[in-house]
C-alpha cells in the first residue's frame, strides 16, 4: 500500500517510498490529481486526472462503487436474505478520528453475504455504499455483527481466534474496492473500471477457507483473475562472476570531496574551493 498524498502526520511514509501521487507523477512524467482515495490498508482502484478541472468534474458526480470484504462471521443468518440495506445513521467524523460534533448523518449501504462457513467463522460480503461517510462500510458491517478482518474493532481477539486454527491474518484490512462507475460529465465520457482481488487476498482465501473458496471462485470468477507473471530466466554463474563476488571494491568517495579535489588541482586555495563547492 501507499499513502495517497503527502500529509504532515505521514511524513515518514514519504521517505519510505513516496506517495501514490508522487509515484504516478514519476511514472507518467506529468502532473496528476487525485479523484478518489483509499485507506492505505485497503486495496483496489484509485482514479487520477491530468488536470484539476477534470478532477473537479469527476468529483461533482455520484460514482457507484462496489467493495468486497472478508468478515468474521459464518454469515448463515444472512445468506438467504440476498441483498439488503443498512440504513443506520453514523456519527460524522474526520480522518484520524477527529469529530465534527455529535451530528448523526444519514448513511445507506447495500450489503449481500455471498458465501461463508464455520471453523473458522468467515464469509465473503459484497457492499455498495450509497453515501460517503467516514469508514462507512466498516462501521455498517460492524453494526450487523460482520466486522471486517483487519479492522481495529476487536483486532487482538480476532487475531487470536484465527491463530487457534493455525491461520495468520495479513497485516491489512481485508476490504477491496472492485469497481467504480462514474457517469458522463462535460469533460469525460462514462467510466467503468474493475480490479480483481490482489494475489495476497486470493491466496489467503484459498489457503485459509478451502470449504467455500472454490464456491466463491465459481460464483465470482472475475474476482480471482490473476495475470500470469513471467519471471526472467536466471543467467548461469560463470567463473568470472564468482571472482567478482569475492573481490572487495573500495568505497567510492563522495561527489562533494571529489569536486573539491578537482578544484584544488586547478590551483584554487582551500577556502575558495570550499566556498565555490557550496555554491555549486
Amino acid at each position: 500500500g501507499a499513502v495517497a498524498h503527502w500529509h504532515k502526520e505521514l511524513y515518514r511514509e514519504e521517505k519510505k517510498g513516496g506517495t501514490l501521487l508522487g509515484r504516478a507523477k514519476r511514472t507518467l512524467r506529468r502532473p496528476v490529481h487525485l479523484v478518489g482515495r483509499l485507506d492505505r490498508s485497503v486495496s483496489g482502484l484509485s482514479l487520477l486526472a491530468f488536470d484539476p478541472e477534470t478532477a473537479e468534474a469527476l468529483q461533482s458526480v455520484n460514482a457507484s462503487k462496489v467493495y468486497y470484504a472478508l468478515c468474521r462471521n459464518s454469515g448463515e443468518t444472512f445468506l438467504d436474505r440476498g441483498r439488503f440495506a443498512v440504513t443506520r445513521p453514523l456519527l460524522d467524523k474526520k480522518p484520524f478520528g477527529k469529530k465534527h460534533g455529535n451530528i448523526m448523518k444519514e448513511s445507506y449501504t447495500d450489503v449481500e453475504v455471498l458465501v461463508g462457513g464455520k471453523d473458522p467463522n468467515c464469509c465473503l460480503v459484497r457492499a455498495e455504499p450509497k453515501t460517503g461517510r467516514y469508514h462507512q462500510i466498516r462501521r455498517h458491517l460492524r453494526n450487523i455483527t460482520l466486522p471486517i478482518l483487519g479492522d481495529t474493532y476487536c483486532k487482538k481477539r480476532t487475531r487470536e481466534y484465527f491463530e487457534s486454527f493455525g491461520i495468520q491474518l495479513p497485516r491489512r484490512v481485508m476490504l477491496h474496492l472492485y469497481s467504480i462507475r462514474v457517469p458522463a460529465t462535460e469533460k469525460t465520457p462514462e467510466i467503468y473500471v474493475t480490479c480483481p482481488l490482489p494475489p495476497n487476498f486470493q491466496h489467503f482465501i484459498r489457503d485459509s477457507f478451502p470449504s467455500w473458496a472454490s464456491q466463491a471462485q465459481e460464483l465470482l470468477p472475475e474476482l480471482f483473475l490473476v495475470a500470469p507473471v513471467k519471471l526472467p530466466p536466471v543467467p548461469p554463474v560463470t567463473p568470472k562472476a564468482l571472482e567478482s563476488r569475492n573481490t572487495v571494491t573500495p568505497p567510492r568517495r563522495g561527489l562533494w570531496v571529489r569536486f573539491k579535489d578537482w578544484l584544488q588541482r586547478r590551483g584554487l586555495g582551500r577556502r575558495e574551493t570550499t566556498s565555490l563547492a557550496r555554491h555549486w
